[in-house]
């Protein structure tokens, strides 16, 4: 098999590999020349007396180093130097082809560079560390210069409060401003709580609206609902308390420590002395006190009417088990109920009025202390500036000058770690340099274009075999459809487009009568398992598959052994059966069915004896109905005794009903398929339909094998082709 597949596609597999040869062939000359330079630069740590976490952080230092020296930036820097001003794309694209940087076992780094030329590959790497420390000096001096900057401008501003706190110390009204402060933030402290309590209370009374609008409470429910609202809003009345005593503790912010000195200042911008953290202040405080009014005497109202009710009903209902509904007991205790129903009404609209008046003035209580909001927030601002103008005053100027301090100590600290660098870096030398270009490798170039070229001719031949869907040898199609193959027949040129008669000894062609034999021969073995092949239709799944080439020759064949042999075009569509001895169409078999011409006139002999023909004579588009008719079914049961054998031509069957209704009036079918090009979904679909019929299969014939280029080449090839080519007639008598 694998054979045949390299055999059929031997030429694609030899196109592929010289394909992949001219390609590294074209890759090789106008491909750029590409040389390679490893250099070795030094790094020095100066602290080498270090802990084991202290030489992993120096290491990632040194990695970290390695990665920087080819970021785009400083590969510009460096091309810039060597007179080349770009963009790190463009100097990868048209200068250097790689460039890496990473550190050796020993701690130092390597730089690899792959320009394409031998000037660059020489003076690359050092001209990458020079560029490298230049930037790194620029770097740390821009940072020096800025966090020096911000030093001096904290400094001054540090300045600048020290010389505030001395002018309000002078001034003497700092203790004045807090108690006029502090008195003005109490009044109004409270202002948020009690807007969240006037919320909460009309939130409360809406729900209870809400409740009495439905339809299933009476005057008792309602009742209920307000009482319960009115208990929740604690409804009272609100009195001024006595004096009280409030202790307000300075808040600051603690010391910030300071890692980088080692020891802390004495003071911060915001922190509150000793002295000022132990003060008390003594102010007068109106806290509002809430007096909640009774409910007994309203609520007692309503509930005593409403016992009062349950009582009268009782009686009444007592009442009834003795006298009838209109005596006057009964009547009299109606009318107290009434009355008192009366007055349950008017408790609950007293009740209503007071729910509204007192959402009302909620509502209006809620509107005022909103408005209140912007004042106590510019309250307790000022509270605040004011406690912390009492914290600096209670302080002392110490703690701002060793913040001072503090300061140019981090100032001094930043220059002395400007002049030292813990990892400094020096270029030693190139230790390798190639003066011949290591790239393209004409060795490597072949060896791949080689392997390449290898795995496609071997890979695509193998995919596009996978990739066919068709049928190209016996095995496939009797494995697949479990029918017998009755025989093969070569491929000799357009068949499709010309059928002919392969009668002429003279011909090249007339060897394959030999493979009609062998089909004529099977198809005889058939007849001993299932019916004798005395009426056989021969049939494919499409058009253009040969059935008329091989019903013909078949025909041809079957005559040759003395059988008087009919051959019947039953495409009345498109019949072409009559073109193989030059006859005219007409008349025909669709004559004889339309009562125009008689049996004995459509049926014409050919020049080959024993052979006779029946065309389709006139092309009709209701052929199906036809051959459907009883008149068909009775001129085939005469053609039956007058002929030894019959052979009818159809239509193909997907698509077409003809050959689904003949099946039902013949012995057999022989299926024809064309090797290499039927799609194997369209075969099983046709074999499906006429099996679906009832049809009696005596096997197929693979018709126009490419004995050639098909992977049948051994199979059926390599042991017929001495014996049909090599022997020909004029050999034969010479032995």
């Amino acid at each position: 098999m694998y054979v045949a597949v390299a055999r059929k596609h031997v030429r694609l597999m030899i196109l592929l590999l010289c394909f992949c040869w001219l390609g590294a062939l074209v890759f090789y000359v106008y491909s750029r020349p590409v040389y390679f330079s490893r250099a070795l630069v030094k790094t020095d740590i100066s602290d080498r007396n270090k802990t084991a976490e202290q030489a992993f952080q120096e290491k990632a230092r040194v990695a970290g180093i390695a990665a920087e020296l080819t970021y785009p930036h400083i590969i510009e820097r460096a091309a810039a130097r060597l007179g080349v001003k770009a963009s790190a794309r463009d100097i990868q694209a048209h200068y250097i082809k790689k460039v890496t940087a990473k550190p050796n076992l020993e701690g130092n780094i390597e730089i690899e560079v792959y320009p394409y030329s031998y000037d660059w590959a020489n003076r690359w790497s050092e001209t990458l560390v020079r560029e490298y420390l230049d930037y790194r000096m620029q770097k740390r001096k821009a940072e020096l210069d800025q966090r020096i900057a911000e030093h001096d401008d904290e400094r001054k501003q540090l300045l600048e409060k020290i010389a505030q706190d001395r002018k309000t110390i002078a001034g003497a009204k700092i203790e004045n401003g807090l108690l006029a402060a502090t008195m003005d933030y109490q009044l109004l402290a409270n202002t948020p709580r009690d807007i969240g309590d006037a919320k909460r209370k009309i939130a409360a009374i809406r729900r209870a609206r809400i409740q009495l609008t439905s339809p299933d409470l009476d005057t008792v429910g309602r009742l209920s609902n307000i009482s319960a609202v009115t208990t929740e809003l604690e409804v009272g009345t609100v009195v001024p308390p006595g004096p009280s005593t409030v202790v307000i503790p300075p808040s600051a912010p603690a010391p910030e420590t300071h890692p980088e000195s080692a020891t802390p200042p004495a003071a911060q911008p915001g922190s509150v002395p000793q002295a000022a953290s132990q003060q008390e202040t003594t102010l007068p405080k109106q806290e509002p006190m809430i007096v909640v009014t009774p409910q007994s005497s309203t609520d007692g109202a309503w509930k005593e009417i409403v016992r009062e009710i349950k009582i009268r009903q009782t009686k009444k209902e007592d009442l009834l088990r003795t006298f009838k509904p209109g005596h006057r007991s009964v009547v009299a205790e109606q009318d107290q109920i009434d009355a008192l129903e009366l007055r349950l009404e008017g408790e609950m609209r007293h009740a209503l009025d007071r729910l509204d008046t007192e959402y009302r003035r909620l509502t209006d209580q809620l509107a005022f202390l909103e408005k209140q909001l912007p004042e106590l927030e510019r309250v307790e601002q000022e509270f605040k500036r004011a406690r912390d103008d009492q914290s600096l005053v209670g302080g002392s100027m110490a703690g701002w000058l060793n913040q001072v301090r503090y300061i140019d100590n981090k100032i001094e600290q930043s220059r002395f770690a400007f002049d030292r660098d813990r990892v400094t870096l020096s270029f030693q030398n190139n230790t390798q340099i190639n003066e011949n270009p290591v790239s393209p490798n004409r060795l490597g170039l072949m060896i791949y274009a080689t392997v390449l070229g290898l795995m496609l001719a071997i890979g695509i031949p193998f995919l596009i075999e996978y990739l066919d869907h068709t049928l190209s040898n016996m095995e496939e199609v009797e494995a697949a459809f479990q029918l017998r193959g009755l025989g093969i027949i070569p491929k000799i040129g357009n068949a499709e487009d010309s059928p002919r008669l392969l009668d002429h000894p003279e011909s090249k062609e007339s060897n394959i009568l030999e493979n009609f034999r062998v089909i004529r021969t099977n198809l005889l073995s058939m007849g001993s398992v299932s019916k004798p092949p005395h009426v056989v239709i021969v049939t494919s799944a499409m058009p253009k598959e040969g059935k008329t080439f091989v019903s013909s020759n078949l025909a041809l064949s079957f005559a040759q052994t003395g059988a008087k042999t009919l051959l019947i075009d039953t495409d009345l569509r498109r019949g072409r059966l009559h073109r193989l001895f030059g006859y005219r169409k007409q008349p025909g078999l669709s004559g004889v069915l339309l009562d125009q011409v008689t049996l004995d006139e459509a049926i014409r002999p050919t020049p080959n004896e024993n052979l006779f023909m029946l065309s389709a004579g006139q092309h009709l588009e209701t052929g199906t109905e036809l051959l459907g008719s009883e008149k068909f079914i009775g001129i085939l049961d005469q053609l039956r005794k007058r002929f030894d054998r019959i052979v009818m031509d159809t239509p193909p069957v997907l698509g077409l009903s003809e050959t689904s209704i003949l099946q039902n009036h013949v012995d057999g079918v022989l299926f024809v398929i064309w090797s290499g090009q039927t799609p194997i979904k369209s075969v099983q679909a046709a074999i499906e339909i006429l099996q679906a019929n009832g049809a009696n299969f005596y096997g197929f014939v693979l018709n126009r094998l490419d004995l050639s280029a098909s992977a049948n080449y051994y199979q059926y090839y390599y042991y017929s082709h001495d014996y049909y080519y090599q022997y020909t007639p004029r050999a034969l008598e010479n032995t």
